[in-house]
């Protein structure tokens, strides 16, 4: 066995055994690797209202720049260390919306000079991670919630609605890492793991087709809608995650 394949091997089972001992004694977000889940604490969630979603081709730096803060800065309100990986998807929070005077101390620079102090910046950090697997839409019925801030909490996926019954299929190709009603709040719940950082999560299904271990295809029926733990009505609440950080489930999908 190669040595490529070995650190494989062990992070594949560090995170199997992180996801089983988060699931049985943690909180209802702890299903994926441990980490700061909304961007910071409820204190800086609540106050740090003005966000940005993370679009192809971005860097920290490049964000911060457009947004007229600090990428040290930004990194560290949204828990994000070096070598400061983000994802497509991803919501940003900041402190507040770019201001007129830090805007007329941007433009001030000269332009050659800001060009070249960019184009080192983005040699220097990475730019958004975008997922090579294509994710298919898991039902078929209405967008009636978008990822984002809801009242005073953050909804960390969507919300399809759909009637009783209606078949849930998996949006990609992996294998099923859990698939119970253990976690408060989620009722029915299933997560499948694509890669070895992309999760899908399927949740308030009215019955679970599929067992923890399973590998399952494409489109394949793995639940039926339902409105099983906290849900207003019936609807599949569908997440994507690349490792432990939510991003918009509507970046990863195909238009309708």
């Amino acid at each position: 066995m190669g040595y490529g394949v070995i650190i494989l091997a062990i992070r594949h089972i560090l995170l199997l055994a992180c996801i089983s001992i988060l699931i049985f004694g943690c909180s209802r977000y702890d299903y994926y690797p441990r980490g700061i889940q909304h961007g910071g604490s409820k204190k800086s969630f609540e106050s740090n209202r003005a966000a940005y979603i993370v679009k192809y081709g971005d860097t920290l730096y490049s964000i911060g720049r457009k947004l007229g803060v600090d990428f040290h800065r930004l990194a560290k309100m949204n828990g994000i260390r070096k070598p400061y990986t983000i994802y497509v998807g991803q919501r940003l929070y900041t402190n507040g919306s770019v201001t007129k005077k830090h805007t007329q101390k941007v433009n001030k620079k000269p332009v050659k000079k800001a060009k070249a102090k960019a184009k080192s910046k983005h040699k220097t950090y990475p730019k958004a991670s975008y997922s090579r697997i294509k994710l298919q839409w898991p039902v078929q019925g209405r967008l009636s919630s978008k990822f984002g801030p809801r009242k005073n909490r953050m909804h960390d996926g969507i919300d399809i609605a759909a009637k009783v019954g209606t078949h849930v299929f998996a949006a990609a190709a992996g294998k099923v890492v859990y698939a119970d009603s253990r976690l408060s709040g989620y009722g029915n719940l299933i997560i499948i793991r694509h890669s070895s950082d992309l999760f899908t999560a399927y949740a308030h299904n009215q019955k679970n087709l599929v067992v923890a271990g399973q590998q399952v295809k494409a489109g394949q029926h793995i639940a039926n809608v339902g409105a099983t733990g906290r849900a207003t009505g019936a609807h599949l609440h569908f997440e994507v995650r690349r490792g432990e950080t939510a991003v918009d489930p509507l970046a990863y999908l195909p238009k309708k």
